[in-house]
């Protein structure tokens, strides 16, 4: 049994290495940096405007790493940012006209991928597998 949770692990750091190349074309298609930069846009569409340390939260990155990637989606016109009518010291972040109409164009892209990757699997399976990597996450989140 070992052996077959090495081999799991091991096989996620393929899946993570083939998600990265396919994602990485998608999003410099689209004029994007990486796909960091997608994961933010799309926090942000789903979430509406958010704190950066919040975002922070969600992508499990540094604060320092965090404002690198706001400050460069800003520098392109994709976000924007504005103090936290509450808190003050807070930053929040919200996505552009310019930011929306960038993840449209990567909503088609996903969409193609999503449908050549996955047509393999049932909805049933799609279901199960989004429950698994999910529990597989928090729990690793919580170590």
């Amino acid at each position: 049994m070992e052996d077959l949770k090495t081999n799991i692990t091991l096989d996620f750091l393929r899946i993570s290495n083939l998600l990265n190349r396919y994602g990485s074309k998608m999003v410099a298609d689209v004029g994007l940096n990486s796909i960091q930069q997608w994961v933010i846009l799309r926090t942000i569409i789903n979430r509406g405007d958010i704190s950066i340390g919040e975002l922070k939260e969600e992508l499990l990155v540094t604060k320092q790493n965090m404002t690198g990637m706001i400050n460069r989606l800003q520098k392109s016109n994709l976000v924007t940012l504005f103090q936290d009518s509450e808190d003050k010291r807070r930053t929040r972040v919200k996505i552009t006209d310019e930011g929306h109409r960038v993840y449209e164009q990567l909503k088609s892209l996903r969409n193609d991928f999503n449908a050549k990757t996955y047509h393999i699997y049932n909805d049933q399976e799609i279901l199960v597998l989004s429950d698994l990597l999910n529990r597989l996450i928090g729990h690793l989140k919580e170590e």
